[in-house]
Formats: C-alpha cells, sequence, structure tokens
C-alpha cells in the first residue's frame, strides 16, 4: 500500500461532517490519541488520529464541542480499528467521550506474541519499512493551540504505518498460529474501561536512590510527595512539574531549617512543609517497608495458592518459551488465589482473562490452585519464542 503522510486537520462542524462521510465508507481504520498527561494534573484527549485509505485526519477536541459523531464508527464490526497500544487510548476515549469500541487490532501486543525486539511503534515503522520516525515532538505540549506544523506531522505519522504493519503482523501470527489468541486479546482490550482517576499514587520505592536516605528522610519523602501531590492536583499541573525529583530531596534535606524552605520554594509552601515535617502522616520508614505488596496480606491458604499459582506460571512461560509480559501479573495471580474460582465459568466471571486465555489455560490453572497435576494439560499450547537454530 502507498504510505501518505499529508494531513487533514478536522476542527470546524464542516470539515467533520466531510471527514465522517468518508471514514464511514471505509472497511478499516488507523487510530491514536495525544494527551495532556505530560503537562497536566488531570489528562485529557487533545488530538485523535485517524488514517483511512490514503488520508489522514486529526481531529481537534479542543475546538470541536461535538465528536459523537464518530462513535458509530468505532462500535460498527465491519470497521476493523488499528491501535498501537490499545488498552491506553482506548480507556482515554472512553473516559472523555464515552465511546464504544468492537472489532479492534492491537501492534504493541502483536509484537510481543511475535517475540519481535522491541514493541514501540517507533521499532514497528522502522522494522517493516525501514523509515525512522522522529521523536522530537514526543514530549510536546498538546493543549496548546496553535499547535505547530511539526507537532501535526508527528501525529499525522502514528498513524500513517499502522494499517501497514498491521497486514503484515496478522499474516505472521496466522502462519505461527497465534492469530485466534490475538484476536480473542484484542475484544478483551475493546471492553476494558478506565479506572476512576483518584490520583498518582505515591511509590517511594521507585524514587531515586530512596535506599540511601534515612527511615526519617524517607517519612519525610513521603509527605513532601504527598504535599506536592495535592499542590500538582491544584494547579492541574503533572506533579514533576511543580517540583522535580532534585527540589523533593533538596525539600527533605533542608526540612528542619525555615529559612531554606523559603529559599526553595517561597514563604507559603515553606510555612506549610514546615509543620508537615514537624507533624509526620506516621513512623519512619524502614528498607523493608519499601517493598511490601498487597500479596503480603494473603492468609495462610491464599498464600498457597499465590505460590502454586507462580508454579503454574513459570511452567506455562517454560512451555511456551515466553516473558511475563503476555501472563497475568503477581496482582492478578494474587486477585485469583483469593477469589479461588472452582469453574471455568468462575473463573472467566472474575475477568482478568480473555476467552482464548481462559479456555487454554483455564483447565491448567485451576489444577494448579488444587494442588492437582496439570502438565499434560498445557502440551498442545503454541511457543512464543522461535527456537534458534
Amino acid at each position: 500500500m502507498q504510505i501518505q503522510s499529508d494531513y487533514i486537520v478536522v476542527d470546524n462542524v464542516r470539515s467533520l461532517q466531510l471527514a465522517l462521510i468518508t471514514l464511514s465508507q471505509s472497511d478499516c481504520l488507523s487510530i491514536d490519541t495525544e494527551s495532556s498527561g505530560y503537562y497536566t494534573y488531570y489528562s485529557k484527549v487533545c488530538l485523535i488520529q485517524i488514517s483511512s485509505k490514503g488520508k489522514n485526519y486529526i481531529f481537534d477536541p479542543i475546538r470541536l464541542d461535538d465528536l459523537s459523531g464518530l462513535g458509530p464508527l468505532f462500535e460498527n464490526p465491519s470497521i476493523l480499528k488499528i491501535f498501537h497500544s490499545a488498552s491506553d487510548d482506548i480507556k482515554a476515549l472512553k473516559r472523555d467521550f464515552g465511546f464504544k469500541f468492537i472489532n479492534i487490532a492491537d501492534t504493541m501486543f502483536s509484537s510481543r506474541l511475535l517475540d519481535l525486539e522491541q514493541n514501540s511503534l517507533l521499532y514497528l515503522v522502522e522494522h517493516y519499512h525501514k523509515v525512522k520516525l522522529s521523536k522530537k515532538e514526543q514530549k510536546s505540549n498538546w493543549e496548546k493551540r496553535p499547535l505547530e506544523k511539526s507537532q501535526l506531522q508527528y501525529a499525522a505519522l502514528d498513524t500513517v504505518y499502522l494499517e501497514s504493519i498491521w497486514d503484515k503482523m496478522r499474516e505472521e501470527l496466522g502462519k505461527r498460529k497465534l492469530l485466534d489468541e490475538a484476536v480473542s486479546e484484542f475484544a478483551k482490550i475493546a471492553e476494558e474501561e478506565p479506572e476512576p482517576f483518584e490520583g498518582f499514587s505515591i511509590n517511594l520505592e521507585k524514587f531515586p536512590n530512596v535506599l540511601e536516605l534515612g527511615s526519617d528522610e524517607r517519612r519525610a519523602l513521603h509527605d513532601t510527595l504527598g504535599f506536592r501531590d495535592e499542590k500538582a492536583k491544584k494547579l492541574n499541573k503533572a506533579p514533576f512539574r511543580v517540583w522535580n525529583n532534585d527540589k523533593v530531596l533538596e525539600l527533605v534535606k533542608s526540612r528542619g531549617e525555615l529559612n531554606k524552605l523559603i529559599d526553595i520554594v517561597g514563604k507559603k509552601d515553606a510555612e506549610n512543609l514546615y509543620q508537615v515535617y514537624k507533624n509526620p502522616s506516621g513512623p519512619p520508614i524502614q528498607k523493608n517497608d519499601l517493598f511490601k505488596r498487597s500479596i503480603e496480606d494473603l492468609t495462610g491458604e491464599e498464600a498457597d495458592r499465590f505460590k502454586r499459582l507462580r508454579q503454574w506460571r513459570e511452567t506455562v512461560m517454560s512451555i511456551r518459551r515466553m516473558g511475563h509480559n503476555l501472563m497475568p501479573s503477581n496482582k492478578n495471580i494474587a486477585e485469583i488465589a483469593k477469589r479461588n474460582p472452582k469453574s471455568i465459568e468462575e473463573l472467566k466471571e472474575l475477568g482478568i482473562f480473555s476467552n482464548w486465555k481462559v479456555e487454554n489455560y483455564g483447565p491448567s490453572l485451576l489444577a494448579a490452585i488444587q494442588s492437582k497435576p496439570y502438565e499434560t494439560t498445557l502440551s498442545g499450547l503454541i511457543p512464543i519464542k522461535k527456537k534458534f537454530d
């Protein structure tokens, strides 16, 4: 297929009507979004890019009051919707516009199932088309108007190659007998709903060099990050744009000296922080407190089931020669251990697995929960990683 990188900006009612007429005649749409999350506390979709039949549309939700006309296209089972990292885009579009999606494909998931060297769109475009896309506008402020031409060009290029890439991936998935698994996973992704946004979680274990801090400093760090989060929420700014990690650490180190705090963040914030440091939210945070997970809350029998499920996961990974990114996470494993499903139907009702996984992994997983042999039920699974010659 011929790749056209020219784009049409859809930012008024007339251009929207024309675009919808054209897209309604398509059997395949390549879709991407650009959001404000790198700049704002509450992320919102700022652009929707759709490519089809050599035309590339950039819809501007900030300029358009009503994008509901896209809804019937996204729900039409006769139109394939292709994404890269579909879950992120679909959840954002559901959250902001209430759209629903039927019949999708995801080149990100497909790249994992095909065990490609990397999974980014940049890699896939280079891998399949020998074209290197620019990363220059990757962290652009998509909320500002007017947008620069370079931003629009960057946004358009996120969708122009998707249909061609998917065509090649679909062929390879079919040859390797992995297509049914992929399609089932796509259906699961299309049904995912966005979770209510309750703010950014404070993950001390991910803060740079946190293990080098003392236990009192770690408590102060936790409270500083909480203070920053509240400030970011009020300003609707991404937390790191309020104070970066270096400034946060500087505040922690200066927590006992009001004048130093004033020099760093100004009088009002300094005085409030000073009181926070004088009245910490909890006891000092020891190193072994940093990496606690929900799985530590499991009871005796739940913990035993969790261990068996982790071993089951390792067995499946070994048989299929695959990585963790295609298997349930520890959080999912813990949820299964707690709920203790006793039938395929109960396992399906948990909503953790696609239908393909329920059918192909379910019998062995249920056997593992009950501490019964299960290896023979996994013998027919298709390996993901190819054997080396």
